[in-house]
């Protein structure tokens, strides 16, 4: 890296100090701490959320790369859920509703005290899992980028450095979390997604003026029959990023929206609920720069590494991947072909994207989680109630101890599968039997107590069982080749669990699903005050309650029904109502052009020259109406920033809104 590129990631790091220390002044209660006293704005929340950490680029890196574009086109699927929850709020506005600065907090509110602190020790079980791997992947992706030595000489010890990267990178994300809670993770994550929408539109017009969309195809034709990386109908060879990973992608869309409590504090924080509706309709114009770059830039080293146009480059990179063990070549591909690939500078902004992305990543996972384990497991077994300085000492203390557990699990598990494999399994514990309870508690006023924690015992068991079963199959594949030598079924089986994360938890959530079902049915019908939970009619607060700046405009019948059930309704604005109806009509014309070469391909086979102009279609639009959204979103996410430091300097501050029932 050229000194231009250290300027620009040390320059990162000390604005994130910077930021951290100024923040922490406006820390005055435990709402402020898990929430930001409920005060961001729509840009806000659509720039800081969303965007994952280094090792979320890292998993979708390896999806992409594995299947191509063809994973875009079968995420298509998606679409009209995606929409269909963007548009209505579906689950982010009710639980906005509720009030509640955790989730288990809005389970006691609705099932009961019990069950709070059940759902949060499985949640914090699963999530503390689920983040385990993130140092030890975050730091061998900066070891490797940053082209670090593997280890550090002093004196007779030998240290590595992927453990020294692991304690440096996770002491600033403690400290950020610990320092000024939500309002400091929400401020430093808008840095980072402002800079990382910016910097993806530089780095596609490079990528794509530098490497020739022919050449691009011709590496991409290289892949073999069943596995092709343009055509999607030729694609059924893909064992793990194939159709069916989408088709149960899509049913956890609204199964488990805002289910994973990664980011909570995120979940409670929006100013009212119609501002956490609107953050996640402007979120769809947000993903076209951000999406685009995720599946491009890995799609475009496939065609460097497996065609024929750039020989020398993709012989340099492959000879530093034969220094990496397996699993290491399959995560560190693309990270290496950026290195090999940016110019000074560029090289640089990518840098300390992936540095930001890991500490805005870690400080919501470390803050989420070590607030949860205080909150919704510890303190609700305690009869007597605590001071506001003692729960926030608590929480921070807590924070610091996930960071360790991570650190010592990062240090001695090994993965063995893709990290979307993992993520999906380790959800599983949690999210097999979260997202029933959810909807049942926000949607459905019969949901019984008994219901919800048979739900979640199942989607618990389930997710467990296919952990353990992965993690050991190869000895018990072993053990069973003993008893059935003749098998060929577990002859081709016996290096990796024939059933993958995916279907396991798609297994989990339907029985799940049933078992509440059958569960709330089966026992005594009470009706739950759903008015009371959702500060509806008697029980309204008068902050949460907005109003539009015109009357209803659409004339009543059917069309008019149809467009509030899909959300729209009094509290929007003229510029909201075209955000909306603009969104669906952009939605539903994707939506219906999948449709379309679906039922063409049924009938006449398309050919790949075909797919290769309609991707660069799409990937043309996509830039350039991506580019301007991100100008527009990066300006109304700065407005909010600005407006919440207002807020924060002169709201009252109440000292009992401090998560308990």
């Amino acid at each position: 890296m050229h000194w231009i590129d250290w300027s620009i990631v040390i320059g990162m790091l000390v604005l994130l100090l910077v930021i951290a220390v100024y923040c922490k002044r406006y820390v005055r209660s435990v709402a402020d701490f898990l929430a930001a006293d409920r005060l961001a704005g729509r840009y806000l929340l659509t720039v800081s959320v969303g965007f994952g950490g280094a090792i979320s680029i890292i998993s979708w890196w390896e999806m992409y790369y594995q299947a191509g574009f063809t994973s875009s086109w079968w995420g298509m699927i998606n679409l009209p859920i995606g929409m269909f929850l963007a548009l209505t709020g579906f689950i982010v506005y009710r639980f906005r509703q509720t009030r509640a600065l955790t989730l288990a907090q809005f389970f006691e509110m609705r099932y009961s005290r019990r069950f709070r602190y059940y759902s949060g020790i499985l949640c914090w079980v699963s999530g503390v899992l689920n983040y385990g791997i993130f140092p030890a992947i975050t730091a061998k992706f900066i070891v490797v980028f940053f082209q670090f030595p593997t280890a550090i000489q002093l004196g007779p010890l030998s240290i590595a450095t992927v453990q020294l990267i692991m304690l440096a990178y996770l002491a600033l994300a403690v400290y950020i979390a610990v320092s000024g809670g939500q309002i400091t993770i929400m401020i430093t994550d808008f840095i980072q997604g402002s800079i990382l929408l910016l910097a993806f539109v530089a780095l596609m017009a490079y990528l794509l003026h530098v490497f020739s969309w022919e050449s691009i195809v011709t590496g991409l034709s290289a892949a073999p029959p069943g596995q092709s990386k343009i055509n999607p109908f030729d694609s059924g060879g893909e064992e793990n990023f194939n159709l069916w990973f989408f088709l149960i992608g899509a049913f956890s869309l609204i199964y488990n929206a805002r289910s994973w409590q990664g980011a909570s504090g995120y979940n409670s924080a929006p100013r009212t609920p119609h501002e956490a509706q609107m953050a996640g309709i402007i979120g769809t114009w947000r993903n076209f720069v951000s999406g685009l770059c995720f599946m491009l830039i890995p799609i475009i080293a496939y065609a460097v590494l497996n065609g024929s146009g750039y020989l020398e480059l993709a012989a340099n990179i492959n000879a530093e991947l034969t220094t990496l063990d397996p699993q290491s070549q399959i995560q560190m591909t693309v990270p290496i072909f950026l290195r090999h690939t940016l110019p000074p500078g560029l090289l640089g902004i990518v840098g300390a994207i992936i540095l930001a992305c890991a500490i805005s990543c870690d400080d919501t996972f470390l803050h989420s989680w070590g607030s949860i384990l205080i909150q919704d497991v510890i303190l609700p077994l305690r009869d007597k109630p605590i001071t506001p300085e003692k729960r926030l000492r608590l929480i921070r203390l807590s924070i610091v101890g996930v960071a360790l557990f991570a650190f010592v699990f990062s240090s001695f598990f090994e993965l063995k599968n893709y990290i979307l494999m993992y993520f999906a399994l380790t959800g599983a514990i949690y999210l097999g039997g979260a997202g029933v309870v959810i909807i049942g508690g926000l949607y459905w006023k019969y949901g019984t107590t008994a219901a919800a924690f048979t739900a979640l015992t199942v989607g618990t068991v389930l997710g467990f069982g296919g952990i353990v079963i992965e993690q050991l199959w190869q000895p018990i594949a072993v053990n069973l080749l003993k008893c059935f030598p003749d098998s060929a079924w577990l002859l081709s089986h016996q290096e990796h669990f024939p059933i993958n994360g995916q279907y396991v938890y798609f297994f989990a959530m339907l029985t799940a699903t049933i078992s509440y079902i059958v569960i709330s049915l089966a026992g005594q019908r009470r009706s739950f005050n759903m008015d009371k939970l959702l500060h509806r009619g008697a029980y309204a607060v008068s902050g949460d309650v907005v109003h539009g700046d015109e009357p209803e405009t659409v004339r009543p019948g059917r069309m008019a029904k149809l467009f509030k059930l899909l959300g729209l309704t009094e509290e929007f604005t003229r510029f909201e109502r075209f955000l909306f109806y603009a969104t669906l009509v952009w939605t539903l014309a994707w939506w219906l052009l999948f449709l379309a070469g679906c039922l063409v391909r049924c009938f006449h086979d398309i050919a790949d020259a075909s797919w290769s102009r309609f991707w660069w279609l799409q990937t043309m639009l996509s830039f350039g109406l991506g580019s301007v959204c991100s100008i527009w979103i990066f300006c109304g996410g700065l407005r909010d920033s600005l407006q919440l430091f207002r807020d924060l300097k002169h709201r009252k501050i109440d000292r009992t809104d401090d998560g308990s029932v």
